[in-house]
């Protein structure tokens, strides 16, 4: 990890201008092309849910902005991301699970599934609180929405960005899938969200190159 030089930072004007508004979130909602992912999955035996979320986790990393966090008044810069994600449980609850970034797809699947059966043991909502090198993911299976809204406090330095996978549809023939991206604002704007969205279509068209 390393600290931004807020003075000398291109975004410095933006950055100011955001940072202490009282609700300085925005949220970007869009149907991403999942054919290929779906495939790759179901022709190796792996999770569609976790091969997902590898692939998002490699396109927010290779972006910058993704890897900001406030860390008090400063700005810090995070070399590498993980994530935490919503489990739904036995019971119908549900709770967070990690997951480490790995850089192998197979890999991350094997240790993703290792989690889930581990956290959906704890059932805890109390993991890896203390860390901002995160991005907090939810999946909601059961709606192909077109818009999301998180629950929140009322905390304009709450930096970690908070995406959601949605249900998957059919398009004349392709699987699409609904995928929200919520960030700050001070740290992320438009253009870099349009590139994380660049970036994750073209991870899962190329999954199988990787």
């Amino acid at each position: 990890m390393q600290y931004v030089d807020l003075e000398r930072w291109e975004r410095k004007t933006t950055f100011e201008y955001f940072k202490d508004f009282e609700d300085p979130f925005f949220n970007l909602t869009a149907n991403v092309d999942a054919t290929a992912i779906y495939r790759f999955s179901k022709e190796n035996g792996l999770s569609f849910a976790l091969i997902s979320l590898f692939c998002s986790l490699r396109a927010a990393n290779g972006i910058r902005e993704f890897r900001l966090r406030f860390d008090g008044e400063r700005v810090a810069e995070f070399g590498a991301i993980h994530a935490t994600h919503t489990v739904l449980n036995d019971d119908d609850t549900f709770s967070f699970c990690y997951f480490e970034y790995l850089s192998d797809p197979f890999e991350f699947d094997r240790a993703g599934k290792e989690s889930v059966e581990e956290y959906k043991r704890l059932k805890s909502f109390d993991v890896e609180n203390d860390r901002l090198d995160l991005i907090y993911y939810s999946v909601i299976p059961w709606v192909s929405f077109t818009s999301f809204k998180h629950a929140g406090r009322h905390d304009n330095r709450h930096s970690v960005p908070r995406l959601v996978f949605g249900k998957t549809f059919d398009d004349m023939g392709r699987i699409k899938m609904p995928h929200s991206v919520e960030v700050h604002h001070a740290l992320v704007d438009g253009l870099h969200v349009g590139r994380y969205f660049e970036s994750f279509q073209e991870t899962m068209d190329a999954i199988a190159e990787i």
